[in-house]
C-alpha cells in the first residue's frame, strides 16, 4: 500500500502551476519522479547530514539542530496564521475616518511565539529565504483584506510601508518588498491588484532610528517622515481611482500607517485600509498569554 501524500496547502502561494498545455509540465513531472526516487532521496539524506556537520544551524524558533524552522514549529506557524482578523482596536494611533472610526487593518496572525521568531529573523538577522515561510500568512492577510475592505469592481494597489535607507543598507534588502515581489510572482492577486512604491521618507528622516526600536511614546513622533512623489504612475492610479491597500509587517500602534495615510492624502487615492503580518497583543490578550504559559 502506497502511503497517502498530502498536499500543500501553501503551495499555491509560492508559485503557480503550469498550464495543462504547457510542454514543461511533461518535464516537471519527470523531474518529480526522479526527485522522489529511493536513490535520489537516499542521496538527500546524506547530503542534508553532511551539510548539517559542515554549517550547524539551529531553529529560530525553539533551537533544535539541523533546521533553520523544524517541522513542528513550521506547522505551529501555519496554524497560527490560518484565520487572518481585523486588529485596528489594538493600536490607537491609527487614522480615523468622519464617524471616528479608525483604519481597517487585517493581520495574518499575533505578534508572538513562533510568528515573531520568524519575522525577527528575517528581519534582523539577514536570513531572507525566510520568506518562504511568510509569504503564505501575508497572501492571507491580503486576500482577505481584498475581499472585506476593497470595493469590487475598482482596482486596487498594494502600497508596501517604505523602510528608513539606514535600516535598507544594515539589511541589505527590503523585507515587505520582498515578500510582495514573491507574493506577486506567485500570482494569487486577484485581477486588477498591482504593487506599487509610492512612498518614500524624506532625506532628512533617512538615517533616523527606525519605529521598533522606540519606546510608544517616541513612536508618535513620526508626522511629516513620508511623503508620496509626484510621478506618471501616481497620476494614471489616480485618474482611474484606485483604491490603495498598505501593507506592512508589524502592527504595533499604527503611527507608522498613520504617516503613510497622511502622505498619500491629496493624492486622489482613497485608503482602503491595510495588511500585515502580525500584530502586537492587546495589554488583556498578554495577560491571557502570560497565564496560559
Amino acid at each position: 500500500m502506497k502511503p497517502r501524500i498530502r498536499p500543500d496547502p501553501d503551495a499555491v502561494y509560492r508559485g503557480s502551476p503550469a498550464p495543462r498545455s504547457d510542454p514543461a509540465r511533461s518535464r516537471a513531472r519527470l523531474l518529480d519522479a526522479l526527485w522522489g526516487h529511493r536513490a535520489a532521496r537516499a542521496a538527500r539524506a546524506g547530503l542534508h547530514g553532511t551539510a548539517a556537520l559542515l554549517f550547524p544551524v539551529d531553529c529560530v524558533c525553539c533551537r533544535r539542530p539541523d533546521a533553520v524552522v523544524c517541522g513542528s514549529c513550521a506547522r505551529a506557524l501555519r496554524a497560527s496564521c490560518l484565520h487572518p482578523r481585523r486588529v485596528e482596536h489594538r493600536a490607537e494611533a491609527l487614522p480615523l475616518d468622519g464617524c471616528l472610526e479608525p483604519m481597517p487593518v487585517v493581520a495574518a496572525g499575533a505578534y508572538e511565539h513562533e510568528v515573531a521568531a520568524v519575522v525577527l529573523a528575517f528581519k534582523n538577522h539577514q536570513m531572507p529565504a525566510l520568506g518562504r515561510y511568510l509569504v503564505p500568512p501575508l497572501a492571507r492577510a491580503v486576500l482577505a483584506s481584498l475581499d472585506t475592505l476593497a470595493d469590487r469592481g475598482r482596482p486596487v494597489v498594494l502600497v508596501p510601508v517604505p523602510t528608513r535607507l539606514r535600516a535598507r543598507t544594515r539589511r541589505g534588502y527590503f523585507p515587505v518588498g520582498l515578500l510582495l515581489s514573491r507574493l506577486r510572482r506567485a500570482r494569487v492577486l486577484p485581477a486588477g491588484v498591482q504593487v506599487a512604491h509610492l512612498l518614500r521618507y524624506r532625506v532628512a528622516r533617512q538615517f533616523t532610528s527606525a519605529q521598533k526600536g522606540k519606546g510608544r511614546r517616541a513612536r508618535g513622533a513620526v508626522r511629516g517622515t513620508m511623503h508620496a512623489p509626484v510621478t506618471p504612475q501616481l497620476a494614471r492610479l489616480a485618474a482611474a481611482g484606485t483604491q490603495v491597500l498598505f501593507v506592512d509587517d508589524v502592527l504595533t500602534t499604527g503611527a507608522t500607517l498613520a504617516e503613510a495615510h497622511r502622505a498619500l492624502a491629496g493624492s486622489g487615492l482613497r485608503v482602503c485600509g491595510a495588511a500585515v503580518l502580525a500584530a502586537t497583543p492587546a495589554p488583556d490578550e498578554k495577560s491571557q498569554v502570560r497565564a496560559t504559559r
